[in-house]
């Protein structure tokens, strides 16, 4: 059964054909003003920036697609590499017919951006990131244990069967959002809007491919330094929550070498879900670097 999309007063939704993918955009803020797009990141869907959209909307356009496989998008069996997923946003802004965008992105959606920014650069003005850490990681540093153990959900969700299992249910995403929220809680209501959706076979089959995909193929070419000989010249801004257990036991000063124009900013109190937390500060934050 279909799920019922949340919705945000003045927003508005329609489908774009990316490239091979079909997939959910919503919108809102004046037509010709500048465009922000916005990308969310697992378990959620382009509602995250309910609280954001609307301020940004004052003065920009913004633009929130659902990734595929995740909200209202297509669902393909395969595609879920990184790389794919940033190719969709650059088919996403050829098929929107614009040149030239600020960004922010959340999670894998921080992750796909960073891609983004590196694939087509001059596509991109200016980047907030949020609740990811970035591709420069220390090489020399030893594996934190404690990181490595903050990764056992992903397991889980890559895992044969017990993956599908644990997402179709509905209980195990539920866990993974209010233990990874610092700064208040979800209600039953809000849960749901991104619960319900993970239920969806094919939906719960495209976010087993995520961590799939990343446990597989890109996390240990990350940990090696594949993207040492990658800079980014996008201006960034990375916020990083103190209490977010993906970003624990990072550094926020490993990248100059590789990303001179990234400054790191901590959120205190925060956990990893940053434009729900705290959505002012995403806004402070993106208008203060948009306006550089």
């Amino acid at each position: 059964m279909p799920v019922a999309m949340p919705q945000v007063d003045g927003i508005t939704h329609r489908e774009v054909q990316a490239g091979a993918v079909r997939l959910h955009v919503a919108e809102g803020g004046p037509a010709d003003a500048p465009p922000v797009v916005l990308l969310h990141g697992w378990p959620q869907h382009w509602w995250i920036w309910r609280d954001v959209l609307g301020p940004l909307a004052a003065d920009h356009r913004v633009i929130a697609p659902d990734l595929r496989g995740l909200g209202w998008s297509d669902a393909p069996r395969s595609g879920y590499r990184k790389q794919q997923l940033a190719d969709d946003v650059i088919a996403l802004l050829d098929a929107l017919r614009l040149e030239r965008v600020d960004l922010i992105g959340h999670d894998w959606g921080g992750f796909a951006g960073f891609l983004v920014c590196l694939t087509a650069p001059e596509r991109i003005g200016h980047y907030v990131a949020c609740s990811i850490p970035h591709l420069w990681p220390d090489t020399s540093e030893r594996p934190s244990i404690r990181r490595l153990l903050g990764l056992w959900y992903q397991a889980v969700l890559a895992a044969p069967l017990l993956g599908s299992a644990a997402l179709r249910g509905g209980q195990f995403p539920a866990r993974i959002l209010q233990g990874a929220r610092e700064h208040g809680r979800y209600s039953a209501a809000e849960l749901a809007t991104y619960v319900d959706v993970l239920r969806q076979p094919a939906n719960a089959h495209a976010s087993q491919q995520y961590y799939r995909e990343f446990l597989l193929h890109e996390l240990r070419p990350l940990a090696a330094g594949a993207f040492h000989a990658r800079s980014l010249t996008t201006p960034t801004r990375l916020l990083w929550g103190r209490q977010d257990p993906i970003v624990a036991g990072s550094h926020d000063d490993e990248h100059r070498a590789y990303a001179p124009q990234m400054e790191i900013t901590w959120v205190e109190e925060t956990g990893h879900f940053l434009p729900e937390e705290r959505p002012q500060v995403v806004v402070e934050h993106a208008r203060e670097l948009f306006a550089s």
